[in-house]
Order: structure tokens, then sequence, then C-alpha cells
């Protein structure tokens, strides 16, 4: 299950410029939610705090590259928009995923990191995103596995996790995303 997780390598399929055209509103929403959520996660501040202290600056860096990218991902559904259209679903996203971190609000930082990791699992388990290695999401998931991985080896933080991934892709459905995607408790 461990390795699974970890190497949950996730790109957007359709992100090329040329294949972007085809995308409806809602495949565009779909395909920044993972990235948008992920660069919330990374945002609060301490969330991803190095035991040794000396690491701090160093920590801090990496944790600053990894919000760029998530950023950046988060935006490529939408490049070939107008700026009205962008500005539009973009609201939409923000809307969505505002949404959803008000349930992150008491929230353990390493249960909201594995639900979102299993989250994505349902999704390229399911073929709803297709994984491509070497590109700037799966630099960003790898990094966030690596950050949060003390987690991942215990049973109860995993069935946790599904629980609250499962109950994730509920409240995306509701909001019209994800349709054809099944959820794994149900």
């Amino acid at each position: 299950m461990l390795r699974n997780l970890i190497i949950v390598l996730l790109y957007f399929y359709l992100i090329d410029s040329k294949m972007t055209e085809i995308l409806s509103d809602r495949q565009r929403i779909e395909l920044a939610i993972p990235a948008y959520l992920m660069f919330g996660i990374s945002s609060v501040p301490g969330v991803f705090a190095p035991n040794d202290p000396s690491l701090a600056e160093r920590a801090e860096a990496d944790i600053s590259k990894l919000r760029k990218k998530l950023h950046d991902v988060s935006l490529e559904p939408f490049a070939d928009l107008t700026p009205k259209k962008r500005n539009a679903l973009l609201r939409r996203l923000e809307r969505v995923a505002k949404g959803e971190f008000v349930y992150w609000k008491d929230e353990n930082a390493l249960i909201i990191m594995i639900k979102l990791v299993l989250f994505l699992e349902i999704l390229v388990g399911q073929q709803m995103l297709i994984l491509w290695e070497g590109t700037p999401m799966d630099w960003a998931v790898r990094q966030l596995s690596l950050m949060s991985r003390h987690g991942f080896d215990d049973p109860q933080i995993i069935a946790a996790g599904h629980v609250q991934a499962d109950q994730m892709l509920a409240r995306f459905q509701k909001e019209g995303l994800y349709p054809k995607a099944l959820n794994v408790l149900r």
C-alpha cells in the first residue's frame, strides 16, 4: 500500500495546449482541483516542519518550489482561454476548493495529505486522470509524499484517509464534478 501511494505519479491528461481546446469547463476544473488542493495544504505555515531545526531554511526553499509548481500546474487547464473565461473558471475553482477547505479546518495535516493522495489514487485507478512521469505534478506528488511519509504506514490513518477521500469525492460530485468516478466505500 505504501509503495502504491508513493508511486502515484499524477499529471493531467489532455493538458497539451492543442488538447485543452476540446475540454469542457467541468473537465478543466476537474483537472485543476488536485493540484489546487495540494497547493492549499502546502500553503499552510508550519505544515511541513523538518524534524531537524537546522534544515528549516532548506525546507522552506523546498516548500516554496513545491508551491510554485503546484500553482503552475493548477493553472495549466486554463492557459488557452481568454482572460474573461479564465477568470470565471478560476473563481469557480476557488469556490469549489474553499468548500472543501472548510472540512480541513480542524483536521491534521497528515490526514489531509493522505486523503489527497488517496483521492488521486481513486481518480487514477478509475482512469479519470492519467499519470505522466517526469512532469511538474509528478515531482510535486513525490515531494509531498516524502514530506508526509511517516503516516503512510499507519493502518488507522490510512483507513481514516480512505473514508475522507470518499467523502471528498462525494462532495465534488454534488458540485457536478467527477460524475463517473465511483466512490470506493459505497
